[in-house]
């Protein structure tokens, strides 16, 4: 059977607040309304046919017991909101029957012949009619039927006998009808009202609740930060004192009484200790830009196989001193669509990871087209990660198989960065491992569409620095004689000048150098951006130039990186140095040796 459409959406709006009061007071309503068909039987059996009468208080009776039985259970199922549609046409239905039943009674007796019996009959049915305002008016389509089905019978009986006592009593029974149905709808217009403000109510306490859990979820979170950040600076305090200690020990050792004669061994170890700090102090560096000034990405389409080949070489002395082979394997014809610098420092830092936690066999390097995206995988036969490890591997500071802080193992922020940088870029970085069985980091990368470029000749091998001509431009005394003295021992012609003035005077005096290495801040708030600017001016405005310094995060910094230069953050190593002047004379070796500016507008505040 369908439903009109209206009522068919009513029945599907109702809730179980509105549901509930109806079936909790059903029992009472069906006793009473069944009492009181029990007294019109009882009052007016004589005034009509007794089989008409008896199956007209049987049935009545019936369906109060069904009516009573369904309430409870309603009451004991608690049926689910699904449900509660098929209830709601339950009470509708069983309603709109009871009170058919109950105003067919003035269709039966018709032609009471005692009046006290007719006055009765009117005054139950008018009574049971207001008595449903009590309970039915949530329930209001309910509550106007019930009226409607008692009063109409009732009204329209009077008018037929007509006469003045019946007319009488019909515009009686209009009157009750109209004004219990108006007191009705008001007290359905109240209990909307109140199911509203009730609503709104619970829909601010959630709202309350969702605050209050965001917010404490915001506390816990700002103290679990300020729990990593005080582990983090200890463990930084810690890896920066270590070889800071040692080289304070090592250079008293040189005045100790014979110290000279370990002169070499004290400084092989305080060059350890120098890259120690400069690595923990780089890797710092990487973590905050990656953290307090978001990497901007500039994505562009290039080879990925190239991008494998220039990281393999970069660690090949690291893995040839271990007696380990880097393979890469991977199409020449592969290309991705990602920005390739911060892709280069997410593979620097993992074949890093893979050398350095590898004793024997390999690190293999692959990229393999799957669809629209490129796998690309790092994979060591070293150590290995234990399973309970793998979680916090990307913690910072945090190292597997390295309890006693060897720094020759790395301080543990690698893999730290490689996450930030990996969920910047969206690679959905994985990792695969166990003990004794090596690693396997990978990531995917967007599919390019360029071919790779043919492979440059390689020039015959020979000594690209000697004889070359460089000017170093450093206000410092010490760093100006190191400076000059590393340059001489590689067999370069190197004159020194400390401000943009002695730039010039090397310059008059003939000097031409082929390439320039200038501190960022010199004396008098000169600038080496000027040194190299005065001397490009006077040579040629393409000369190759690096800048160096100990601010990275300078205007001045930033300045000369958006002008084009070459900038590196003190301490500069030996090998960065060697690796751009091999780069700017065409050296054979220099693609196999790590060098990395700072990014332009990216450095830290």
């Amino acid at each position: 059977m369908r439903l009109p459409r209206r009522l068919a959406a009513w029945l599907q709006s109702q809730e179980a607040e509105q549901l509930d009061p109806l079936f909790r007071f059903t029992p009472m309503v069906a006793t009473m309304a069944t009492v009181a068909a029990i007294i019109l039987f009882v009052t007016l059996r004589g005034e009509a046919s007794p089989v008409v009468a008896t199956l007209w208080v049987v049935t009545f009776t019936a369906v109060s017991l069904a009516r009573i039985v369904g309430a409870r259970r309603y009451l004991r199922l608690r049926p689910p909101r699904e449900r509660l549609p098929v209830w709601a046409l339950w009470a509708f239905g069983s309603t709109l029957l009871h009170v058919l039943l109950l105003g067919s009674v003035s269709l039966i007796w018709m032609h009471p012949t005692r009046s006290e019996a007719e006055s009765l009959m009117h005054i139950v049915l008018a009574s049971v009619s207001i008595g449903a305002a009590v309970h039915l008016p949530a329930f209001y389509p309910a509550f106007f039927v019930y009226v409607i089905g008692l009063m109409a019978p009732l009204a329209l009986r009077d008018l037929w006998i007509g006469g003045g006592y019946h007319l009488t009593l019909a515009l009686l029974v209009i009157a009750t009808a109209l004004y219990t149905l108006q007191a009705g709808w008001r007290q359905a217009q109240a209990h909307a009202q109140t199911r509203a403000e009730r609503l709104k109510n619970a829909a601010l306490i959630e709202a309350l609740r969702l605050q209050n859990e965001r917010t404490d979820a915001a506390r816990r979170l700002a103290e679990q930060a300020h729990a990593a950040k005080a582990r983090f600076f200890a463990a930084a305090n810690h890896d920066l004192r270590q070889p800071l200690h040692a080289m304070g020990l090592l250079a008293h050792s040189l005045r100790a009484p014979g110290g000279l004669r370990h002169a070499g061994d004290v400084s092989a170890r305080l060059v350890e200790c120098v890259d120690s700090m400069a690595q923990i102090v780089d890797e710092l560096v990487d973590l905050a830009r990656v953290d307090v000034a978001p990497e901007r990405q500039q994505r562009s389409h290039f080879v990925l196989a190239a991008l494998l080949h220039e990281t393999a070489r970069a660690f090949e002395p690291q893995a040839r001193g271990k007696g380990l082979a880097i393979e890469v394997d991977c199409d020449t014809a592969t290309a991705v669509h990602s920005d390739r610098r911060l892709v280069a420092r997410v593979l620097a830092n993992l074949v890093s990871n893979a050398v350095r936690y590898t004793e024997r066999g390999h690190v293999r390097l692959t990229g393999r087209t799957d669809g629209d995206t490129v796998q690309v995988t790092v994979q060591d036969s070293g150590i290995g990660i234990a399973e309970d490890e793998l979680p916090r591997i990307f913690e910072e500071f945090y190292q597997v198989g390295n309890p006693a802080r060897d720094r020759r193992l790395g301080v543990g922020l690698g893999l730290a960065t490689v996450k930030r940088l990996s969920d910047a870029l969206g690679l959905a970085l994985q990792v695969q491992s166990s003990p004794g069985e090596g690693s396997q980091f990978s990531f995917s990368l967007p599919a390019g569409s360029i071919a790779p470029p043919p492979e440059a000749a390689r020039p015959a091998d020979h000594d690209p620095l000697a004889a070359r001509r460089v000017l170093v431009v450093e206000d410092d005394a010490d760093s100006r004689a190191a400076l000059l003295g590393l340059l001489h021992g590689w067999g370069c012609d190197a004159r020194a000048a400390g401000n943009v003035a002695g730039t010039r005077e090397r310059l008059a005096e003939g000097f031409r150098p082929d390439a320039v290495l200038a501190d960022l801040r010199l004396a008098g708030g000169a600038s080496g951006i000027d040194a190299v600017a005065a001397v490009r001016a006077a040579l040629a405005p393409q000369l190759p130039a690096l800048v160096m310094t100990g601010d990275v995060g300078s205007e001045h910094a930033r300045r000369a990186a958006d002008a084009g230069l070459l900038v590196l953050a003190k301490p500069v190593k030996p090998m960065q140095l060697r690796a751009f002047l091999g780069q700017a004379f065409a050296a054979p070796d220099a693609a196999d040796l790590p060098l990395r500016s700072i990014p332009a507008r990216e450095t830290p505040s």
